[in-house]
């Protein structure tokens, strides 16, 4: 077989591809970032921000809006969160009107001096960010001894009232930032023949850090990152846990694959994000997230969720769910299914559990575990799904 011409000779080849007209930076239309503007002012978050600011001490650098805009953009385009492609879109991709929107300067000649003074206004306004919504303020660019880092990050656990209250600050403003798309959503009539049907899901989030070096007695930059396992995976991933609540549609009542589309055409859009250490309160945030959906008036359906969530104990994650109105698809374990107590579990590894409360203690649990299985009804859901 003869070998292509396109393969004898490749550098021919490469310069035949098409290049860009300029070396200069794509400009980004000013309907996205208007569109991107006030999705953030819709949203409300930043008057919480505001808020929180006000009366502060010490130079504010740019505006707290300017910052998180050009976060977005760089997100959007270069599916990136650093705060260095920030300063590039700000400075280089904005046009005139847009630069006007947010008061970015306008261009002039290349000035590395002016650019650096830029790039440092961008980092102090993010800096007063961070330490405004941080439960206890550390030095975020450097790996602290282990001993400082356990005080820093028991500052995210405690019952201290201003942490708590800060803590719950931060999540009011990752609720609204999710939510407002879903709110835009329900506006404009996507929702419509949405039964109510959700998949949480606990996602690892990877950190851009290294992970501690216990035998230097250094901590992480990521102070309360740390090892999630996935179902079946031996390795763990250093970062994040995500409780992701994502909107789900059934499909046809016979279950057959090839029996018809699914009900609704709904995109899988997320409806609720809790960022958390791995390990940590997966019952809780899901429930949190299905209360603060539950205030947009959708209607309740089932909630199919994965092992990380059976495993929970139903004070933490059944009880609340039913009691709002979902029926729980849970996976369950092989030595789980069968007689439980006085109640009959599930035959299959998954099903809806409308399940009257367990009226017997639950059979002994092995030394050191903090979780027990939940009785369910027998009916299984593997055609809803």
């Amino acid at each position: 077989m003869t070998s292509p011409r396109a393969w004898r000779h490749p550098e021919r080849i490469r310069q035949c591809r098409p290049r860009p007209v300029t070396d200069a930076p794509a400009r980004i239309p000013d309907s996205k970032v208007g569109q991107l503007d006030a999705l953030l002012q819709e949203s409300g978050v930043l008057e919480l921000i505001d808020t929180e600011l006000e009366g502060r001490p010490g130079p504010k650098g740019l505006p707290v809006r300017t910052v998180l805009v050009g976060l977005l953009l760089a997100l959007h385009y270069h599916r990136s969160a650093s705060l260095a492609d920030v300063c590039r879109v700000l400075l280089d991709e904005l046009r005139a009107p847009a630069r006007s929107w947010l008061g970015v300067p306008d261009e002039g000649p290349a000035d590395d001096h002016a650019r650096i003074a830029f790039s440092r206004r961008v980092y102090r306004s993010f800096d007063r960010l961070t330490t405004a919504f941080d439960p206890l303020r550390c030095d975020r660019r450097r790996r602290l001894p282990a001993e400082e880092a356990h005080v820093v990050a028991a500052a995210w656990e405690d019952g201290d009232a201003e942490r708590t209250r800060r803590r719950e600050l931060l999540q009011e403003v990752s609720d609204r930032l999710v939510l407002i798309t879903v709110r835009l959503a329900h506006r404009r009539g996507l929702f419509k023949g949405w039964r109510g049907d959700i998949a949480a899901d606990t996602t690892p989030i990877p950190a851009w850090h290294q992970p501690p070096r216990e035998r230097r007695g250094l901590a992480s930059v990521e102070l309360t990152a740390g090892w999630h396992y996935c179902g079946g995976s031996e390795e763990g991933i250093f970062g994040h846990s995500a409780s992701l609540l994502v909107a789900s549609s059934r499909r046809h009542p016979t279950g057959h694959p090839q029996a018809g589309e699914r009900v609704s055409r709904l995109p899988q859009l997320a409806l609720g994000l809790v960022l958390d250490t791995p390990g940590k309160r997966i019952g809780p945030n899901a429930v949190h997230s299905l209360a603060r959906l539950a205030q947009l008036g959708f209607p309740t359906g089932l909630l199919a969720a994965d092992r990380s969530y059976t495993d929970q104990i139903a004070e933490h994650f059944a009880q609340p769910v039913r009691t709002m109105g979902y029926q729980l698809v849970l996976d369950y374990k092989q030595r789980h299914r069968g007689v439980q107590g006085t109640h009959q579990a599930p035959s299959s590894s998954m099903a809806p559990s409308p399940a009257p409360p367990c009226r017997t203690p639950w059979p002994a649990r092995p030394q050191g575990s903090t979780t027990k299985p939940y009785a369910a009804s027998t009916t299984t859901a593997n055609s809803a799904i």
